[in-house]
């Protein structure tokens, strides 16, 4: 019987960051995670709800990947959840919102498309949607479960 590279995952683990009433046009980053084992890639979940006044039909949740050699990060990424102005880094995927107020709009990003995580790593969140994301905490999530392609 033939070898097959199947997917192995790792345990998954969640982001620190701050989503509650995320004014639109802005963007906050999550607290950078260490890749210990340097696992190459990872699947981002993100639940992201809208606020009490309905978005714009067909705007975006925008969610990019930030990387830090510990010295250099994408967009001056640093070490903890803070606000963020996206520049350079690389687009991890979009959430189309609905016209609908209150809702939990969902994505599951795959690493992998962009290159190696590196030794640190996190996300960003740009809310485009024409309104402010809901202000509890709780509405909104971010996780994330390591891979590794493994011979079987």
């Amino acid at each position: 019987m033939p070898n097959e590279i199947r997917t192995k995952d790792i345990a998954s683990a969640g982001f620190t960051i701050t989503l509650a009433s995320l004014a639109t046009g802005s963007a906050r980053q999550s607290t950078m995670v260490t890749n210990t084992n340097d696992y190459p890639a990872a699947l981002v979940y993100m639940q992201i709800s809208s606020g009490g006044v309905a978005p714009t039909a067909g705007t975006l949740y925008e969610i990019y990947l930030l990387r830090s050699d510990g010295t250099i990060a994408d967009d001056a990424a640093g070490a903890s959840d803070a606000a963020i102005t996206i520049e350079n880094a690389p687009l991890l995927g979009t959430i189309i919102v609905t016209a609908t107020a209150d809702k939990k709009f969902y994505g599951v990003f795959d690493t992998a498309l962009l290159g190696p995580l590196g030794s640190s790593w996190g996300i960003a969140v740009k809310n485009s949607s024409g309104q402010s994301l809901d202000a509890t905490g709780v509405d909104h999530d971010a996780n994330y479960s390591y891979y590794l392609p493994e011979v079987q």
